[in-house]
C-alpha cells in the first residue's frame, strides 16, 4: 500500500505482512493507529486501523484463527 508522508510528502510503503503485523500490534494493544516513520524527513505518521485493513482485508484477530 502506498501512503505519503503528512509532513513532507516523500511515498510510505506498507507492504501487506507489515499492514497484518501493525493490526496485530493494534489489536494486542487496542490502540486507534500505527505509526510509520517517514525514511526522508524521520518524522511519525499515524496510520489509522481502517487504512491498514483496506492493505489487508482478510487479517482477522489471532484469537479468533
Amino acid at each position: 500500500m502506498q501512503l505519503h508522508c503528512t509532513y513532507c510528502g516523500a511515498p510510505l510503503n506498507v507492504s501487506k505482512k507489515r499492514a497484518e503485523a501493525a493490526l496485530d500490534l493494534l489489536h494486542a494493544e487496542d490502540l486507534a493507529y500505527y505509526e510509520v516513520r517517514c525514511p526522508k524527513c524521520r518524522k511519525m505518521n499515524k496510520v489509522p486501523r481502517e487504512v491498514l485493513l483496506r492493505a489487508a482485508p482478510t487479517w482477522r484477530p489471532r484469537e479468533a484463527q
